[in-house]
């Protein structure tokens, strides 16, 4: 899903009660700038899932995580203390430093991979906390809320087992086929680009490769070894430039690697943004006219053994 399709989405599931007129209007979303081609068929090599009632199988370039006992990404603790030593300067250097510190985390595993994150396009901004089973057989929720807060609501994910419950490379995935992913970077370069040929993609392969590497290192439930490989990977790609220290849309500290590209209106610029210390990836952002058009940034991620937890309970 885009971040337009996702907000949407957002905006349908929210509260009456949270938007001021009384009932959202999901096509003030649709005023902003998009910078992908409208003339692409293919879908976008991303990481995140459609929420029910919204378009099919297509997926959010989104969100970050380092599995850290049975809780990982920005908002669980680092598995070592932080690293005060300067980022390397180029994009490579980046990349390799975050894939060590991500390769020390040890692998867990769950009945679900939960991750609450913020999206947001233009003003607008949602929150959602996905919660993706891993078990055949098992319901899978998301809930919604305000970015400013306010209540979560729930919404049911029709649509979604634990068969093919997430999304890389433009099509869904079960957790079996990600736990088997390689974790040698040229391998899993390989294993990517057969995907590719089977979307049909009329992207580049190096765009279809970052977006993907991305969303592996961001949100995905993988082991610590491919989130590292995914990293390596994006290292020795061409094209991938280093932003240096930034801030990401929650303010979170950070340093960026980007991509660019052409879109309708003038070029796109795809961000990644990393926290040098743990090998984090915080967010995903796209840029347009030197301003955030889109982006996701990952709240926490995590595995967990509990059933689905009712929508009053989350905080």
């Amino acid at each position: 899903m885009s971040h337009r399709g996702t907000l949407s989405a957002l905006a349908d599931a929210r509260p009456r009660s949270l938007d001021p007129s009384g009932q959202p209007d999901p096509t003030l979303i649709m005023a902003h700038s998009r910078p992908e081609s409208t003339t692409r068929t293919a879908r976008r090599p991303v990481g995140r899932l459609v929420l029910a009632g919204a378009l099919p199988a297509v997926a959010l370039a989104a969100t970050g995580a380092i599995l850290l006992n049975n809780a990982s990404g920005p908002g669980a603790s680092p598995a070592q203390p932080a690293v005060s030593s300067p980022a390397p300067a180029d994009a490579g250097g980046l990349l390799l430093v975050a894939a060590e510190r991500s390769e020390s985390a040890p692998a867990t595993a769950g009945r679900y991979w939960v991750v609450r994150a913020e999206h947001g396009e233009g003003a607008r901004r949602a929150q959602d906390e996905l919660w993706l089973a891993t078990t055949p057989g098992l319901p899978s929720a998301a809930y919604v809320r305000a970015a400013d807060g306010g209540s979560w609501t729930s919404r049911p994910m029709q649509g979604h087992p634990g068969e093919n419950n997430v999304l890389l490379a433009g099509q869904p995935r079960s957790a079996r086929e990600l736990a088997a992913l390689p974790a040698s970077p040229a391998k899993l370069k390989d294993k990517l680009l057969t995907w590719y040929a089977d979307t049909g993609a009329a992207e580049g392969r190096d765009r279809f490769l970052f977006h993907s590497g991305a969303a592996l290192v961001l949100d995905l439930p993988v082991s610590p070894q491919v989130r590292a490989a995914a990293y390596r990977m994006l290292a020795a790609m061409p094209g991938v430039t280093s932003l240096g220290r930034v801030t990401d849309q929650l303010g979170r500290p950070g340093v960026a690697v980007a991509v660019t590209h052409q879109g309708d209106f003038g070029a796109a610029q795809t961000r990644l943004i990393v926290d040098p210390a743990t090998g984090q990836a915080l967010a995903q952002e796209t840029w347009v006219a030197d301003s955030p058009a889109s982006w996701t940034a990952v709240i926490a991620a995590r595995w967990s053994d509990d059933g689905l937890p009712e929508a009053s309970a989350l905080r």
